[in-house]
């Protein structure tokens, strides 16, 4: 496949990646939770990325050197390190293991990562001869320190697939999340082979390996799935009018299998009912609607009101 032919696939995948970044975005707007916020960061990562991997790998090619390559290769490798924290940002806030794997330790990883490998590529002389170092104890330093990198990563995703083994809160959404994390530990296994080829030169035309880049087809996917998502569920509600509130519930209670008793809290709580008010309204004491409320938590996976007026607000016509 000749380099036009990359370019202009690469082009239009980030043409479709720049609109799921802005119904992202609008989204995030309309909907200001965790969940949100890190599909946003994810997406945002992954466009600067592409967007910068783009200009450095193909639109200048690898005959470009000096202070632009320099500096493009710079900010390519910086943007591949906050993308790897999206991600497992995402990974993280979606599993619901923040009190498990805290996501500063995986930025602060990152960071001396960068710091550490773009001090040893300067003082190599690595961006001068387009990634290639001569053998020596440097070079064997950098490349220890690239591998390292990739192995905390997929062992940061195999713990979350661990611990996501053992949420049974989750069974109803674990193919999604596995979909989450394998594709980072099958780009991690790629990274580690890209690293190898320039280190060893196993090819002469470093820009076809990567055009076997997995993370364009992933985009591509990613985005695709992000229209589909609102152009069927129509998250901002930009199509007819919103279900009616107890519509909605009744959509939600029947989904999730809630008791007859636990639709009517839910519908109560979806008003904005506090709890002394459900519990007025339905004579029942402040104990039993907090146990009703944590049941409907459990049963639809959620955690707070807040997730659950979302969830709520997202039954479309479509769910009736």
């Amino acid at each position: 496949m000749s380099n036009n032919v990359f370019n202009f696939i690469y082009i239009a995948v980030i043409i479709l990646g720049g609109m799921g970044l802005t119904l992202s975005a609008l989204l995030r707007i309309r909907e200001r939770d965790k969940q949100n916020l890190a599909i946003l960061l994810f997406v945002a990562a992954m466009f600067l990325y592409m967007v910068v991997d783009f200009i450095t790998y193909y639109f200048l090619n690898e005959n470009v050197a000096g202070g632009v390559a320099f500096a493009l290769i710079t900010v390519s490798d910086i943007l591949f390190s906050l993308l790897i924290v999206a991600w497992l940002n995402l990974i993280i806030v979606m599993l619901q293991l923040q009190d498990k794997v805290k996501i500063k330790w995986c930025f602060w990883v990152s960071v001396l990562y960068q710091i550490g490998s773009q001090a040893l590529s300067i003082s190599l002389g690595r961006y001068d001869s387009y990634l290639m170092v001569e053998t020596g104890l440097g070079k064997i330093v950098l490349q220890t320190l690239n591998a390292a990198y990739v192995v905390f990563v997929i062992g940061v995703c195999l713990f979350c697939f661990w611990q996501l083994r053992k949420k049974d809160s989750l069974s109803r959404s674990k193919n999604l999340y596995v979909f989450l994390l394998a594709p980072l530990i099958l780009y991690m296994l790629w990274i580690a082979y890209w690293d190898y080829s320039t280190w060893y030169r196993t090819e002469s035309n470093l820009n076809q390996i990567y055009g076997l880049d997995p993370l364009l087809l992933l985009y591509a996917l990613l985005s695709l799935f992000l229209i589909y998502y609102f152009v069927k569920k129509d998250p901002l509600k930009l199509g007819s009018r919103q279900v009616a509130p107890e519509d909605a519930v009744a959509v939600i209670a029947r989904q999730y299998g809630l008791s007859a008793r636990e639709e009517e809290v839910l519908n109560l709580l979806n008003c904005g009912q506090s709890n002394p008010q459900i519990a007025g309204e339905l004579s029942i004491s402040e104990n039993t609607v907090k146990r009703h409320i944590n049941h409907i938590f459990r049963k639809t996976e959620t955690q707070s009101r807040h997730e659950i007026i979302y969830k709520i607000s997202n039954v479309s016509k479509i769910d009736l």
